[in-house]
């Protein structure tokens, strides 16, 4: 049933993502299971920053991904050592405080024009 599901969601256009990778179901065989565009690293791995094993680990998830055609996208980052070692293994897209708290429509579109790196684009009035 989740595989036809995620086939009408791709059907309509939309991405399917994996949710906290690396925590509870959320496991490799799910990525054999079912056709995911996008692999979200739960936060809990970035915890232990010390660890020796993280660097390795993250290089081996990010270059899965990528062999399997799935996007990366780090969750939770707060710090720059967290910011430094993703863009070291090749990882796809990061988020977190790091970069801002979550924003309503408005306070995003102004931060990023802020920031000159997109212009909100206004609906055309019909009337």
């Amino acid at each position: 049933m989740t595989k036809a599901r995620i086939r009408d969601i791709h059907a309509l256009g939309f991405h399917v993502s994996l949710d906290d990778f690396g925590s509870g179901f959320s496991s490799l065989g799910m990525l054999m299971e079912f056709d995911v565009d996008a692999i979200r690293l739960d936060r809990r791995f970035f915890a232990d920053m010390e660890n020796p094993k993280l660097e390795g680990l993250m290089a081996s998830i990010v270059e899965l991904g990528h062999k399997l055609d799935v996007c990366i996208v780090a969750e939770g980052i707060e710090t720059q050592q967290q910011v430094d070692l993703l863009k070291r293994v090749g990882c796809d897209m990061i988020q977190g405080y790091f970069y801002s708290r979550p924003l309503p429509i408005a306070e995003f579109e102004a931060w990023l024009n802020e920031r000159g790196e997109w212009e909100a684009e206004k609906p055309e009035n019909n009337n």
